[in-house]
């Protein structure tokens, strides 16, 4: 990626320690782009800090408002405005019909969602303030229609599908752009526990980032992939649900990758 160019000099990445955004982070820092990392602390965030000068930590917990308010102001004050923010803290907790565990639902909520608000309520104002900016929000092509054992991290994703769409109403004219990133099974950590049959279409944290950063320069609204499942999802969550429903089980049984 060293003889890629792209338009960012400061980048922000909230979940930098976790595969998807750790690509993202090591394919741009190669690129000439200045990452800060914040994530929790860990032997993650420092691997990752440690192959580059370019991606400097700013360990935060996205659940801290006030917190994340520090970082960011500490990040502009050391690196200088931040061009882009990706925001990709998230997580996957296991749904059994027949045992919900709450304390997993109410967790994936609670991170997948508010650590996306509270990153947004952190940076926008500056953002604002300068009449230029863009932010990006890693959202799943599964917050489109339900899933089958999906209902955590499916509800918490459909949350922030909706949440992206009404911040990209407001920002119209602001100068700041918008984006969701809508990606669909990749292989990391955090879908580990599901069902490895029913994860259709799988792709490497490496591609998914490249898709990402193939397309997140020209500031789209949404980048959805792989186009199989996407179109797939988008049509199901228009059809009537006396037809979406058979297709989508019909969907996961015979087009298992």
């Amino acid at each position: 990626m060293a003889d890629k160019t792209y338009p960012w000099k400061v980048m922000w990445i909230t979940g930098a320690s976790g595969a998807i955004c750790g690509e993202v982070a090591r394919m741009l820092s190669a690129a000439g782009v200045t990452i800060a990392a914040t994530a929790r602390p860990s032997e993650r965030l420092n691997t990752l800090v440690a192959q580059s000068e370019r991606i400097k930590p700013y360990p935060a917990n996205v659940l801290d408002p006030a917190a994340l308010k520090e970082t960011v102001a500490r990040i502009e004050a050391e690196l200088g405005p931040i061009q882009l923010a990706l925001l990709g803290t998230g997580m996957y907790a296991p749904f059994d019909l027949r045992n919900i565990e709450l304390d997993g639902f109410h967790r994936s909520m609670t991170l997948n969602v508010d650590g996306v608000i509270n990153a947004v309520a952190a940076v926008l104002p500056q953002m604002l303030a300068r009449k230029t900016g863009h932010i990006a929000i890693m959202g799943s092509l599964f917050g489109y229609s339900g899933w089958p054992e999906n209902g955590s991290y499916g509800a918490s994703k459909a949350a922030v599908i909706n949440l992206a769409e009404s911040l990209s109403l407001e920002l119209h004219n602001t100068g700041v752009d918008l984006t969701i990133v809508n990606p669909g099974f990749v292989d990391t950590p955090l879908n580990a526990a599901y069902d490895p049959k029913k994860k259709l279409f799988v792709m490497s944290a490496e591609k998914c980032a490249r898709k990402i950063l193939a397309k997140l320069p020209r500031k789209p609204y949404e980048i959805a992939f792989p186009r199989e499942v996407s179109v797939f999802l988008k049509t199901a969550r228009c059809l009537p649900r006396a037809i979406s429903f058979p297709l989508i089980r019909w969907f996961v049984k015979n087009l298992q990758s």
